[in-house]
């Protein structure tokens, strides 16, 4: 049996989807127990809560905010290896929902009733702060980073720099058309007069040190602020995912 975490409920649309998932839940025999994310509880108490009533499996249903607020309590619990997380992304702008969005709500709690477990690498922000999507910096006007990958080092003015949970690294400087003729022409096709310089590259070790403070977010939530070194903790988590499906031969 497993234990539903909720995202906090934000609007009547959000509270009906989730009374539904809870409904296909308790007709699939998968539902135990519920509880929602709220400024009183957070992922890491209720986490505590379904540890002391001996769940083994944890669904998170929200978007990247949540999930990854659950992957961080989980891993957190080290001595808690045998946890198994589910994942239900509601956020069809998420990194996460491409693998964990589903068509219908049948079909993702047949994914967790029919469970295939992987072990997944989490990303890690010093000291205890992890995500399996991506830690992200977004600046409000352009700004230098010193930048240290393994053994060599980047110097770079950008506009936003997003870490994945594998530890590519993404850095984006935005500019715009210096052309007055192709600017205008793009006014006139509604075609935005904006290009983004981008350059991605791959590490084991990163670490950021920024003109003055800024703030890394994971989701919306604002875990720390730079200088911050990024890791990654190989196979830390049990997910449940999709079922290969096999097509009949004609």
């Amino acid at each position: 049996m497993y234990y539903f975490l909720f995202d906090q409920v934000s609007s009547s649309r959000q509270r009906s989807d989730f009374e539904k998932i809870k409904d296909i839940a308790r007709e699939y025999q998968i539902l135990s127990a519920s509880a929602n994310i709220s400024p009183a509880r957070n992922a890491e108490e209720l986490l505590e809560d379904a540890i002391a009533k001996n769940y083994t499996t944890v669904v998170a249903v929200g978007d990247d905010t949540l999930i990854n607020s659950v992957v961080t309590a989980i891993v957190r619990k080290t001595d808690k290896k045998n946890i198994a997380l589910g994942i239900i992304c509601t956020n069809p702008d998420s990194l996460l929902y491409e693998r964990w969005g589903f068509v219908t709500f049948e079909e993702a709690l047949e994914t967790l009733r029919y469970r295939k477990l992987e072990r997944f690498t989490v990303g890690m922000i010093e000291p205890d702060h992890y995500f399996i999507s991506s830690a992200r910096i977004e600046c409000k006007k352009p700004t230098r980073f010193m930048i240290e990958i393994d053994r060599f080092k980047i110097e770079a003015i950008i506009d936003r720099l997003e870490v994945s949970n594998n530890l590519y690294i993404l850095l984006e400087r935005y500019g715009r058309e210096r052309s007055i003729v192709k600017s205008a022409f793009n006014w006139l096709i509604g075609k935005e007069s904006t290009y983004a310089d981008r350059s991605v590259f791959k590490g084991k070790i990163i670490k950021i040190i920024s003109e003055g403070q800024t703030s890394v977010k994971i989701g919306k939530t604002e875990v720390a602020k730079t200088p911050v070194n990024v890791y990654k903790k190989l196979n830390a988590l049990n997910i449940i995912t999709k079922r290969d499906r096999i097509s009949e031969v004609k």
